[in-house]
């Protein structure tokens, strides 16, 4: 069988994985608290105690949801087709499944992340191409807030025409930015790192502090540019910004049912899949988008 047209799907990457147990409801809560503050001031010999803190505890719900597909198979399909169709329908089914998790997923992070626009470039748009500039003010606004880096360094080599490459924060774009991402200032392509071990095909390369990876089924807002063009979303994400969850007993599976169970006269097979699935943004301050215009 000849191979589809199956995209990259990168936009859970950097997120956390949770697990909502079975019979706890409908709704997920993860919590944290706040740092406290510090206490430069000694206590002194007065013997007075200080006022007490208060802790702060943030909480965060998710409510689990249900998706689901399926196909119908007449019994003289499977009985007279020379290819396996059950088996081949069966593939696109799984394909299917992780398209709509990476989609549900890319969906709420459009929908949610605080953005920033893209200021340094000359292509008379608002937001303007993408820059070095934009590159590091992602950077600065994610390190400022104390978000962790998702990728380690690459230790340099020597190796003709490589580059080390810093501790990075994930950047998940479309596609369509390759070109304009490859002629940002100080690009590294993916190609020239150090050392090839665990880099995925999805990988583009890097900028700074931001490690670019790219599908064609990245996020896009048509016509929204102050010119009227379409404004390409870059989430770019440090550690256990989002997460993802599904439900015990009720995680990714298929259901197939055979001919006899479809009717009087078994006409029919069918071969779908299930899951529970939710999605949330659990620190604001640790993942952002920011938008884009093309160059040209």
């Amino acid at each position: 069988m000849l191979a589809a047209e199956t995209p990259e799907l990168i936009h859970g990457f950097a997120a956390m994985y949770r697990n909502m147990p079975k019979n706890g409801g409908r709704f997920l809560r993860s919590s944290r608290y706040e740092l406290l503050p510090t206490s430069p001031v000694p206590l002194g010999n007065t013997g007075v105690t200080p006022p007490a803190v208060t802790p702060d505890r943030v909480d965060i719900d998710v409510q689990m949801q249900f998706y689901g597909q399926y196909v119908i198979l007449n019994e003289q399909c499977t009985l007279q087709n020379q290819d396996p169709a059950l088996t081949a329908v069966t593939e696109r089914l799984g394909v299917s499944m992780r398209m709509t998790e990476d989609e549900l997923t890319r969906d709420m992070l459009a929908a949610s992340a605080g953005f920033i626009n893209c200021v340094g470039g000359g292509n008379g748009d608002n937001p303007t191409e993408i820059t070095a500039s934009d590159c590091a003010v992602a950077y600065q606004a994610l390190r400022s807030n104390n978000a962790k880096t998702v990728a380690t360094n690459i230790e340099g080599a020597d190796k003709f025409g490589t580059s080390p490459i810093r501790n990075s924060y994930l950047a998940m774009c479309d596609s369509d930015l390759s070109t304009d991402i490859q002629n940002v200032n100080g690009f590294v392509h993916a190609a020239q790192y150090p050392q090839q071990a665990n880099i995925r095909p999805s990988e583009w390369g890097n900028v700074q502090n931001l490690r670019f990876f790219t599908s064609s089924v990245g996020s896009i807002t048509t016509a929204a540019s102050a010119a009227g063009a379409d404004v390409y979303n870059i989430f770019v994400t440090g550690m256990e910004a989002y997460m993802l969850v599904d439900q015990e007993s009720y995680g990714n599976h298929f259901v197939y049912l055979p001919p006899e169970f479809s009717g009087p006269l078994a006409l029919n097979a069918s071969v779908g899949w299930k899951m529970s699935f939710a999605s949330t943004i659990t620190n604001d301050l640790w993942v952002l988008n920011l938008r884009t215009t093309r160059r040209f």
